[in-house]
């Protein structure tokens, strides 16, 4: 298990001095990638072995956010390797040992250079300690479409966006839908399925669904194809 401590930031929060979701998978995307640095099989040997790995979901709960100030811990391990997938837990505690925030994702090992998923090699799969899985709610990989969602906005990709893969960060999937969310604090948990990346300058066309229990983005292009479906689970019925 690897761990890091942290304080959170003002400007990992908002107005109610608390952090949102998109802070959260910040926190876990650098938890998971420092933990590859560690272990030998991080950015540099990705790179030199043409080699990376991309989200294919993610699963997040929150009983609370962490606020302003406080000091938090955030962990990760992997649980499972099967084929080309990588399975990692990740949580964050509060300083009273607590957890207050618990994650499934999964990862597809890709050969950048033909872009199809490969097998992982026994070197990386030993680099990383296996432990327990999360006793939690696993939900399926894929996240059905609940209704007809309408299309409210088009943006476009900016290079702010865009991670070490050259392709949109995944947080900023999580940032960029929670946009559309009107009292974001109001979110217990997400789901979101990458089906495909944005790069530098796509057009991203947005579309929500809402019931009284979730709000649905899907991120898709100009062609109609889904990108990325993100979904956001509301502790109220307010919209």
């Amino acid at each position: 298990m690897y761990s890091y401590e942290a304080i959170v930031r003002y400007s990992e929060t908002g107005g109610n001095k608390i952090s949102n979701m998109a802070t959260i998978a910040n926190y876990f995307q650098d938890c998971a990638i420092l933990q590859s640095e560690e272990v030998g099989i991080g950015l540099d040997y990705l790179a030199e072995h043409h080699r990376a790995w991309f989200l294919v979901s993610w699963q997040i709960e929150v009983v609370r956010y962490p606020a302003m100030g406080e000091k938090i811990k955030v962990r990760t391990w992997a649980y499972d390797f099967k084929a080309s997938l990588g399975f990692r837990n990740i949580d964050i505690l509060d300083e009273n040992g607590e957890c207050i925030v618990k994650a499934a994702s999964i990862w597809s090992y890709m050969d950048t250079e033909r872009l199809r998923p490969v097998k992982i090699d026994k070197e990386v799969s030993d680099a990383y300690p296996m432990e327990p899985a999360i006793d939690m709610e696993y939900a399926p990989r894929k996240v059905k479409l609940l209704g007809d969602a309408e299309t409210i906005d088009t943006r476009k990709v900016m290079s702010y966006q865009i991670d070490s893969n050259n392709h949109m960060n995944n947080e900023a999937y999580i940032a960029l839908a929670q946009e559309y969310v009107d009292d974001v604090a109001d979110i217990i948990a997400v789901r979101a399925e990458y089906k495909m990346q944005y790069v530098k300058d796509d057009v991203i066309v947005v579309k929500r669904f809402i019931d009284d229990r979730y709000v649905q983005i899907i991120l898709a292009d100009e062609e109609d194809r889904t990108r990325c479906v993100v979904q956001f689970e509301r502790s109220s019925k307010d919209i």
